[in-house]
C-alpha cells in the first residue's frame, strides 16, 4: 500500500493550538493548573485590552526592580503583548465558542510565562530582546476583527502564529523551573530560540500580505460584503463601530514615547511622597504639580508614575490615559492631537460606543477639540474617576497651550479627574551602576561627587555616568570626579568637543540633520543622508557610508538611537535648545536653525535630482571574469554591519584557491544583496519626497 494513502491527515491549526494549550496545562503543578484555569476564566468573562498589557509589564517591572535589577525591561515586551492581546480580543468579538477559550488561554499562557521570567536572572536581558526582536513583526491591526471572519487564510495564518508563541513560552517556562544547578548546566539553547524566532517572523510576514491582499480587496469594493457580514453579529457590528469612533479620535502613536523614556530607568522617589499618595488617592478633581530643573529625570519619574497608576488601579478599573509631548515631533504638540488622543483612550474603556457614531460618519469633517470633548461627554460617564497624566507640554507653543489649558479644565469640571502635571526632582540610584574599576572603594567617591555635583539633575548624572564608563584607569576617573562640568551646558560642550574632534564637519552635518527632520530620522535614513554631497547629483553607492553607528559617535551620547524604532534622535530638549542657543556652544562653526535647515534643504535637493529613482534595472552585461585576474587584495576592512557582504567577500578571498573559477556568476548573482545593503534601497527617498516643501 502507497505511504501516501496510509499517512494520516495533518490536524487544523486551531487544532493543532489546542493541543498545543493542553500540552502546557497538562506540564503544570496542580496550584499551577489551578492558577491558568483562573487566568482563563478571568479573560473569558472581561476580554483582556490595551491595560491588561500596561499592568502586566508594570507588574514585570515591579517584581524583577525587586528582586535584582534597576533596569527597566517592562516596555519591550508591549508590541509582543499587544499582537497577543488583540488575538484574545478577537477571540470575543468575531470567533465565539471554543475558539473563544483557546484564544483566551493563549493569553493565559503568555502571562503566566513572562511573570514567571522575573526568577532568571541572567537571561532576562537577553529574553527581554527577544521578545522585542519577536514584537516588531507581531501581527498588531486594528482592522483585523474586520477581516479575520472572511479568510481563510488568515485565521489559518494566526493560528499558526500562535503555535510557536505557545510553543517558545512552553519552553521558557520549563526552563525557568529548574534548579538555578540545572540551568547553569544546561542553560538556554540559541538555536531553540533562534528557531522560534525565525518561525514566528516567517508567519508574521504571512499574516502581513494577507492583511494587504484581504484590505485590498476591500478597498475595491468588497467592504459592502464585509459590513453586511458583519450586521449578522450584534458584536461584530458594536466592534466595527467602536473602531469607528475611535479612529475619529485619534490614530496617533502615543504608547512609543512612553515606552522610549520609561526604559531611561526606573523612580520610586514620588512614591515616598506624602503629596503624591493623597493625590492618587483622592475622590476629588485635584492637579498636583511638580516643578524640577532642566534634566533634572521629571519625564522619567512621570512614566514611572503611569505605571504605578495601571498598578494602583488594577482592581478598581479606573481609566489612566497619558500623553507624552516630543520636542521633535510636531503633530506631538498640538492641542487636537493631545486631546484626541487622551478621549480615544478613555472612551475605549466604554463596552458601548454605538451612541456616538452618528458623529463620527464624516470622517473628512474637521474635527476640533470642542467636537472630541463634546464625545467625550456624551460616551463616558461623569461620575467615573480617572487619571490623566501629562508630560512635556512647555515645548507645545502658546497659542497651543491655551486650548490645551481650556480642554483640560473642561473635562475637570465635568468628570472626576486627578490631572498630572509632573515636573519633579529625581534621584538617581548609582549603586547598580557598572563601571570598570581597580579600587573597590572608588565606587563610592564616584557616588559622592555625582549626588554633590548633580543638583538634582538625573541628565547631568547620566552623562557624566556614561563618561566615566569610557575611562580605562582609577587614576583617569579620579582626575574627572576633580574637573567635573558645573552644568548641563558645559557637559555638552565636552562631549561635543571629544567626541567630534576626528571629523568636525560630520558631527555638525549630523546634528543638522537630526535637528531640521520634520521627524526623527530612522538610521538608514539618515544614513543615505549623510553620504550625500550637496551639488554632486551623480549617485555612486560607493560613497554611503558603510556604519552608521560610526558616524554617530561623533556626536558621543548626545545623539540617541531607539532599540525598537530605530529612530535617531538628540538625548534630551534642553540638548537641542544649548546647540541653538547656547554661547559659543560649536567653536569651530555658526550653528542655528537656519544653517540645520540649509544642510537638509540641500541634502534633498541634490538626492531628488540623482535621477536613478525608478530606474534601477540592470544594465550590466555580465562578461567572464577568471578569479586569477582579479586584485590581489579584494577588501581591506569587512564591516560587521553588512553580514552578506562580509560573505561574499569571505568567498571571493576562497575562490582564488581556483585560478579558473569564473566569479562573474557570483557577481551577478550578488549584485541585488549589495545593491540593498549599499542604499539602493533609498530608505530615504520616502522623507525627501513628503517633506522637501518643508525644508526650501
Amino acid at each position: 500500500m502507497s505511504s501516501a494513502l496510509t499517512k494520516p491527515p495533518s490536524l487544523k491549526p486551531e487544532i493543532r493550538l489546542a493541543q498545543a494549550l493542553s500540552k502546557f496545562e497538562a506540564d503544570l503543578s496542580n496550584d499551577e493548573k489551578s492558577a491558568f484555569r483562573t487566568l482563563k476564566s478571568q479573560s473569558l468573562s472581561t476580554a483582556p485590552g490595551p491595560d491588561d498589557v500596561m499592568q502586566l509589564t508594570a507588574e514585570m517591572d515591579r517584581r524583577i526592580s525587586a528582586k535584582f535589577s534597576s533596569r527597566c525591561f517592562g516596555p519591550r515586551f508591549t508590541n509582543f503583548l499587544q499582537g497577543v492581546q488583540q488575538f484574545a480580543a478577537l477571540g470575543d468579538v468575531v470567533i465565539g465558542g471554543s475558539q473563544n477559550l483557546i484564544a483566551c488561554g493563549v493569553w493565559s499562557v503568555v502571562r503566566m510565562s513572562l511573570l514567571s521570567f522575573v526568577n532568571l536572572q541572567n537571561y532576562i536581558d537577553k529574553l527581554s530582546s527577544l521578545f522585542m526582536e519577536i514584537g516588531r513583526a507581531a501581527p498588531r491591526y486594528q482592522a483585523i476583527a474586520l477581516l479575520y471572519p472572511r479568510s481563510k487564510k488568515l485565521q489559518s495564518y494566526l493560528s499558526e502564529y500562535f503555535i510557536s508563541v505557545v510553543g517558545l513560552c512552553h519552553y521558557l517556562f520549563k526552563f525557568g523551573h529548574k534548579s538555578t544547578v540545572m540551568q547553569f548546566t544546561s542553560s538556554l539553547s540559541d538555536s531553540h530560540l533562534k528557531n522560534f524566532q525565525t518561525e514566528l517572523d516567517r508567519w508574521a510576514n504571512s499574516i502581513k500580505e494577507e492583511m494587504y491582499l484581504a484590505e485590498f480587496q476591500e478597498s475595491s469594493g468588497s467592504r459592502a460584503l464585509i459590513i453586511d457580514f458583519f450586521k449578522s453579529s450584534s458584536r461584530r457590528q458594536d466592534h466595527a463601530t467602536r473602531m469607528q469612533v475611535l479612529d475619529f479620535c485619534s490614530k496617533y502613536d502615543h504608547e512609543t514615547a512612553w515606552k522610549q523614556t520609561r526604559k531611561a530607568g526606573n523612580s520610586s522617589f514620588y512614591a515616598r511622597s506624602m503629596d503624591y499618595q493623597e493625590w492618587r488617592d483622592s475622590s476629588h478633581s485635584r492637579t498636583l504639580m511638580y516643578t524640577g530643573k532642566l534634566g533634572s529625570g521629571k519625564s522619567v519619574m512621570l512614566a514611572n508614575i503611569v505605571d504605578d497608576l495601571h498598578l494602583f488601579t488594577k482592581k478598581e478599573q479606573y481609566p489612566v490615559a497619558y500623553f507624552f509631548c516630543k520636542h521633535d515631533v510636531m503633530e506631538s504638540l498640538q492641542a487636537r492631537t493631545i486631546i484626541g488622543s487622551l478621549v480615544r483612550q478613555l472612551l475605549r474603556t466604554i463596552p458601548d460606543l454605538g451612541a456616538l457614531s452618528m458623529y463620527c460618519e464624516d470622517t473628512n469633517a474637521n474635527c476640533t477639540t470642542e467636537t472630541l470633548l463634546e464625545l467625550l461627554f456624551k460616551g463616558f460617564p461623569s461620575h467615573r474617576k480617572v487619571y490623566l497624566v501629562l508630560d512635556g507640554l512647555d515645548e507645545c507653543n502658546l497659542e497651543e497651550k491655551k486650548v490645551l489649558i481650556q480642554a483640560v479644565r473642561k473635562i475637570q469640571d465635568r468628570l472626576q479627574v486627578l490631572l498630572s502635571f509632573i515636573e519633579a526632582d529625581l534621584e538617581r540610584c548609582l549603586a547598580q551602576r557598572l563601571l570598570t574599576i581597580g579600587d573597590p572603594t572608588l565606587i563610592l567617591e564616584i557616588q559622592d561627587a555625582l549626588l554633590k555635583g548633580s543638583q538634582g539633575m538625573f541628565l547631568w548624572v547620566a552623562l557624566q555616568i556614561q563618561t566615566l564608563c569610557s575611562m580605562k584607569t582609577d587614576r583617569a576617573i579620579r582626575e574627572a570626579l576633580e574637573d567635573l562640568p558645573k552644568d548641563l551646558s558645559e557637559t555638552f560642550a565636552r562631549i561635543l568637543q571629544k567626541s567630534g574632534s576626528s571629523d568636525p564637519s560630520l558631527q555638525v552635518k549630523t546634528l543638522h540633520l537630526v535637528l531640521a527632520a520634520c521627524r526623527p530620522l530612522t538610521t538608514d535614513e539618515l544614513r543615505e543622508a549623510l553620504s550625500v554631497t550637496p551639488g554632486d547629483a551623480t549617485w555612486d553607492p560607493a560613497n554611503i557610508i558603510n556604519d552608521v553607528y560610526s558616524a554617530l559617535s561623533c556626536c558621543g551620547c548626545l545623539v540617541i538611537v531607539d532599540e525598537e524604532e530605530f529612530t535617531v534622535r538628540v538625548v534630551h530638549h534642553s540638548f537641542k535648545q544649548y546647540i541653538l542657543n547656547g554661547p559659543g556652544n560649536m567653536n569651530h562653526t555658526e550653528f542655528s536653525l537656519r544653517e540645520a535647515q540649509r544642510t537638509m534643504a540641500d541634502t534633498i535637493v541634490t538626492y531628488l535630482n540623482y535621477g536613478v529613482f525608478g530606474t534601477e534595472i540592470s544594465r550590466v552585461k555580465v562578461t567572464p571574469i577568471m578569479v586569477q585576474s582579479a586584485p590581489s587584495k579584494i577588501i581591506q576592512v569587512a564591516m560587521q554591519s553588512s553580514s552578506s557582504t562580509s560573505s561574499l567577500a569571505m568567498k571571493f578571498l576562497k575562490s582564488r584557491k581556483q585560478p579558473a573559477f569564473d566569479m562573474s556568476k557570483v557577481l551577478a548573482a550578488t549584485q541585488n544583496i549589495f545593491r540593498s545593503e549599499n542604499g539602493y534601497s533609498f530608505r530615504f527617498h520616502n522623507y525627501a519626497e513628503k517633506y522637501w516643501q518643508d525644508h526650501i
